[in-house]
């Protein structure tokens, strides 16, 4: 039940930067010369998925909250919810094309991407853990 609250608080507080996001992709789009002009529907299904998308990625960390799951299945969790979200945002909302090359290279560079970010993060967490223990 607390992860399942921290899910939430943290979607929350992170789906606020999903419009902004968004506006962000929309204005690369036009000045890129892929978009000239936009539907209703388009932009209020571009609203609500990456609000969606960015309530699920602020949220999918709280799996690392869970102290029963090891470090493997955590990352394996937090991955799965944060690339298939990703990835069904882009098809949905026609940004990528529905080709295995194409989703291959998403993937790819996906993986890198969440594994640079992976990285940073645990190295630093694991520095402060050293101070705080260092003090200790």
């Amino acid at each position: 039940m607390k992860v399942a609250k921290k899910f939430i608080l943290r979607g929350l507080i992170a789906a606020g930067f999903g419009p902004l996001i968004l506006a962000i992709v929309y204005y690369c789009l036009h000045q890129a010369g892929i978009i000239t002009n936009l539907s209703v529907n388009e932009v209020a299904w571009g609203i609500f998925s990456t609000f969606l998308l960015a309530f699920v990625q602020g949220g999918a960390g709280a799996v690392f909250t869970i102290e029963k799951l090891s470090m493997k299945k955590a990352t394996t969790i937090d991955f799965i919810l944060i690339y298939f979200t990703l990835l069904m945002v882009y098809l949905l909302n026609g940004w990528m094309t529905p080709s295995w090359i194409v989703i291959g290279i998403f993937t790819l560079m996906f993986i890198i991407g969440y594994f640079i970010i992976w990285t940073i993060i645990y190295q630093s967490v694991k520095k402060s853990i050293k101070q705080i223990n260092a003090k200790l």
